[in-house]
């Protein structure tokens, strides 16, 4: 089990999380760790390939469900 820091943004990369107000889900593709006051900032690759960008505090861990929807998804071969 990795150690995961919400103060810093360490050991959030490659996780499944949520966007609060959109409820997209998705995988954490890139991180920029806390610097100098500012908040840790990360990018959401979603299903559909898309991003969402935002402070770390703009997203929440995925429940149980949702990673399994989410895992189930990226597992369908698309034709």
């Amino acid at each position: 089990m990795k150690t995961k820091t919400a103060a810093t943004g360490s050991g959030y990369l490659g996780e499944i999380m949520v966007h609060k107000v959109s409820r997209a889900v998705g995988i954490v593709e890139s991180l920029v760790e806390a610097q100098s006051g500012w908040p840790p900032q990360i990018t959401l690759k979603l299903k559909d390939g898309s991003l969402k960008k935002g402070k770390l505090s703009d997203f929440k861990e995925a429940s149980g469900k949702e990673k399994k929807e989410f895992s189930a998804s990226e597992e369908t071969p698309s034709s």
